[in-house]
């Protein structure tokens, strides 16, 4: 999208314009220091005000830095404002889908970075969420993302809901751009972090880390009873969770990570009563000398208490949540020799 033609600002500028003058003015690790205090509202208010601000007269900026002149840019005699430039002010300090959305209110478009985002949801969840909707609502985002995307969510809804949302799709006119962004707000809050983001993501991995020590059973038991209540939150917090077994899904490169790292008696006990194909996703991954040993421990007859193992199984899951924390290890990556 092209910038509108910059015209010169006339008159006095008020407060907010005044705030945005300076910020445009001031080297960008300066205006990052001071915009990491604003909160969302008022980076949404800035980010709309410099989008509008026109040419402003250099004098004008220098009355209004007054101590601060030092820091403002040279070279130029006056100063630009511009969506290009009030997205590079967002951007020094905030995530790609946060600058997304704040400019997308800006320019008066949809957001297209959120539409990627609910593309990308799980099916179900998807479905869950959009089966609690009004039919205009489903018809609405069902018409934002890929036609792929669409059917599979569109196949889990009740099949009156979905006669009606299919129906509304057909005979609807264009949506209004105050209508998509009013969709677009919702869906934000009710799916994706928000401004409280960081908590929210805090309180979740804390969530997960205590349902993580839980037995296989009990950890089923935890997101059958939340499903009912929660759909959508259960689905968050299914993605957050990492057992022993789902070791044999990830890659070769991850499972040598893993073992690389992961004692040799705990390995033993976690292996303990293990189905072939996990032990055949386990051994490969250990030094030859490592692997006898293993094999010889495992072929001898043993009562080891259920609960060792379990122990030992939680030990090397966190080992694995621990490595992919720190960027080690990639969960994402399938079984595919990666």
């Amino acid at each position: 999208m092209t910038d509108l033609p910059v015209q010169e600002k006339s008159g006095p500028l008020g407060g907010a314009e005044k705030v945005a003058a300076v910020l445009l003015a001031l080297d960008r690790d300066a205006s990052s220091r001071v915009l990491k205090h604003f909160d969302h509202q008022e980076l949404r208010r800035v980010a709309r005000v410099a989008a509008s601000l026109g040419a402003v007269p250099q004098s004008a900026v220098d009355d209004i830095c007054a101590g601060l002149v030092e820091e403002i840019r040279g070279g130029e005699p006056d100063l630009v404002g511009g969506p290009a430039l009030a997205e590079e002010l967002l951007a020094s300090v905030l995530p790609d889908e946060q600058v997304a959305d704040i400019m997308s209110d800006v320019r008066g478009s949809s957001n297209q970075f959120l539409w990627r985002r609910v593309a990308a949801l799980p099916d179900k969840m998807l479905a869950d969420y959009l089966s609690a909707e009004h039919p205009q609502t489903i018809a609405i985002v069902l018409g934002k993302v890929d036609p792929a995307v669409a059917a599979r969510a569109l196949a889990q809804l009740p099949a009156p809901l979905r006669a009606q949302a299919m129906r509304r799709m057909l005979i609807s006119k264009p949506v209004a751009e105050p209508i998509l962004h009013l969709v677009e707000e919702a869906l934000q809050e009710d799916l994706f972090a928000t401004t409280n983001a960081p908590s929210t993501s805090e309180v979740s991995a804390r969530v997960a880390g205590i349902v993580n020590q839980l037995d296989r059973d009990q950890i089923n038991d935890v997101l059958a009873g939340l499903s009912e209540a929660e759909p959508i939150l259960a689905e968050q917090l299914k993605a957050l969770l990492f057992s022993f077994e789902d070791i044999a899904n990830l890659g070769q490169r991850a499972r040598m990570a893993i073992f690389d790292q992961a004692p040799t008696d705990r390995v033993i006990l976690a292996l303990r009563d293990s189905d072939a194909a996990m032990r055949e996703a386990v051994l490969p991954c250990l030094s030859a000398r490592t692997r006898r040993m293993v094999e010889a421990e495992l072929a001898a007859p043993t009562e080891t208490p259920r609960r060792e193992i379990l122990a030992a199984q939680r030990e090397i899951a966190n080992l694995v949540l621990r490595l992919a924390g720190q960027g080690l290890i990639d969960l994402t990556a399938a079984e595919d020799g990666a």
